[in-house]
């Protein structure tokens, strides 16, 4: 297992000790031979005092080191940590770090400071960005001759644009088509088409069935929606032929046609 920085201090500090004491054991051990007592007595008083005195600054500097750098990296730590939850507004004291820690942890949240205001500014783009593509997607459906229903692999309506909810009033957007219970000849044949585009991951061929409501034939077909990596994440399905217009011109018609029989 790699050792941690920690713990590397910590070895260095007991290797600086170990040195200091051999060097005072080889001071005392010279010094022994000499006769003169009152010198050799002062010598070894120092020599004991040093190690004495370096054996406690490397005791204080063995706990403290630890503890600084601990405290140090927690604050570090309580800052990622916000980022971490998407808390990239997040606004860093940079005067109380300038001048409680040290200038090498200060240069790190200095680092971080300038990361968040890179990633504010790009999740900014971002989301403007995916409101424009919500905006233009609304504007093509509301354009769109026919029905459309965009849907995710789940069967959940993503998008469905104005004329599919008018002509279908029993399918709603944001609502699961696959769970959803719809008039029978949705069921059979618009329900069953859409499952199975979603169950295959890919495009089907068209399939028409008549609909008694709007007195004709309606087309379906699909499209498969993929992601970057070209994975299917849902489908596009396109229902032609029920433009109320038409509806609304042959009700029109046959109006007419029965008033002047009544006529």
């Amino acid at each position: 297992m790699k050792q941690t920085f920690t713990g590397k201090i910590r070895l260095i500090i007991l290797l600086v000790f170990l040195i200091t004491l051999i060097q005072g054991l080889v001071v005392l051990n010279l010094v022994g031979g000499i006769q003169n007592d009152d010198l050799v007595k002062n010598v070894q008083n120092i020599v004991l005092i040093a190690i004495f005195l370096q054996f406690l600054l490397l005791v204080v500097l063995f706990f403290y080191i630890p503890v600084f750098m601990r405290k140090s990296f927690s604050e570090i730590h309580n800052v990622l940590n916000e980022i971490a939850k998407g808390r990239y507004n997040l606004e860093i004291d940079m005067e109380y770090f300038k001048k409680h820690t040290d200038k090498e942890i200060y240069s790190i949240f200095l680092s971080i400071q300038k990361m968040l205001q890179a990633v504010y500014r790009f999740d900014k783009l971002k989301k403007a960005k995916i409101v424009e593509h919500h905006n233009r997607i609304n504007a093509l459906l509301k354009l769109a001759q026919e029905g459309i229903m965009i849907l995710d692999l789940k069967g959940n309506i993503v998008y469905m644009n104005e004329l599919c909810a008018q002509v279908f009033p029993s399918i709603v957007e944001k609502s699961n088509l696959v769970d959803s219970n719809l008039p029978p000849v949705l069921e059979k044949n618009l329900k069953k088409y859409v499952i199975t585009v979603l169950d295959k991951k890919s495009k089907q061929d068209p399939v028409q069935f008549f609909i008694a409501d709007l007195k004709r034939h309606v087309t379906l077909d699909s499209a498969i929606v993929r992601d970057d990596e070209g994975k299917a994440t849902g489908a596009v399905i396109s229902v032609r032929n029920i433009q109320i217009e038409k509806k609304q011109k042959k009700q029109k018609d046959e109006d007419k046609v029965s008033e002047k029989s009544s006529e």
